[in-house]
């Protein structure tokens, strides 16, 4: 048998979703760095770049027995840039809520206890998170921290537009409940001192 390296992309498919390593490792050594060095042109941050394209590959090996690729380089580049703007979707979303969540925060406030009280918000929305069912936090998180529609949303996880809908709403509803006294006492806090 010839070397992996010498064998076409198609042919690697092929093997990956056999469930072929050293394919795997072939086609992660064929692309990594091309696909490193777009993202990290965008994002200007090494760690952030490998971190995305170690997704995709761990999402490629995860799916290699649905994988219906064509061509495998449009398709790892697309799903890359896809990430990448999910992430910086992603990151304009956090921002909005820092941003809303300051003009909460008188002027005087000290700065520490300021990003003391966004970070214990953030570890209290995150634990009321973790209490909804599943699906409901994976919806969750995909629209309000990721930043996807819902139909979007609904055509990622393969559920009708009104069962996302009815995810978002139950969660909405759950999460204020549970933060309602949190957040009172952390305006009260905020305001009194």
């Amino acid at each position: 048998m010839r070397p992996l390296r010498h064998h076409s992309d198609e042919e690697l498919l092929k093997l990956i979703r056999e469930s072929d390593k050293a394919a795997y490792e072939e086609i992660f050594h064929r692309y990594w760095y091309r696909l490193y060095r777009m993202v990290f042109k965008s994002t200007g941050e090494h760690e952030e770049a490998e971190e995305l394209v170690q997704e995709l590959f761990l999402k490629l090996w995860k799916r290699r027995e649905e994988l219906k690729v064509v061509n495998l380089a449009h398709y790892l580049l697309g799903s890359v840039r896809k990430q990448l703007i999910d992430k910086i979707r992603s990151k304009i979303v956090h921002q909005k809520y820092w941003d809303h969540y300051r003009t909460f925060i008188p002027t005087s406030a000290n700065e520490t206890d300021s990003a003391v009280a966004f970070d214990e918000l953030n570890a209290e929305i995150q634990q009321a998170i973790k209490q909804l069912p599943e699906k409901s936090q994976q919806v969750f998180r995909l629209n309000r921290l990721e930043g996807r529609s819902v139909s979007e949303i609904a055509q990622f996880l393969k559920l009708s537009e009104r069962a996302i809908e009815y995810h978002l709403t139950k969660s909405l509803k759950q999460l204020r409940a549970h933060l309602k006294d949190y957040i009172i006492s952390l305006l009260l806090w905020v305001f009194l001192f």
